[in-house]
């Protein structure tokens, strides 16, 4: 039995906050606050080649991301939509926010947002 979209958005939103709580967590053992500002590195994995690129240019027009289609494998291919956002200040509630949007934003395009990261800022010895 195939998952309806809702079932889908709620599984993958309720795993990514739970991620993003864990993420949060471990940044601020590295010093990182509210007023830090972050690239968050994201992934989505696409159904297909069209359900990339469509979600290509959405994320394109909708946001000042960078943003580029990949694929891996020579007989099965595998469609990834990777990118980074500009450098930004965040927060543990802004970061749900954020997520919610981009798992909403990938489903729509049938494709599943797989995650983000960032690079903690090296810190500054005075």
């Amino acid at each position: 039995m195939t998952e309806d979209l809702d079932t889908r958005y709620r599984r993958l939103l309720a795993k990514q906050l739970v991620m993003n709580q864990e993420t949060w967590g471990r940044l601020r053992t590295h010093g990182v606050d509210e007023t830090t500002q972050l690239r968050l590195d994201f992934s989505y994995v696409a159904a297909d080649r069209a359900s990339a690129e469509s979600l290509n240019a959405v994320l394109s027009d909708q946001t000042d991301y960078d943003v580029k289609v990949q694929s891996t494998g020579t007989f099965t291919k595998r469609w990834t939509v990777e990118g980074s956002t500009q450098p930004t200040a965040v927060s543990n509630a802004i970061l749900d926010q954020w997520v919610d949007w981009m798992v909403t934003a990938g489903l729509h395009q049938n494709c599943e947002f797989d995650g983000w990261g960032t690079e903690v800022p090296s810190r500054r010895v005075t």
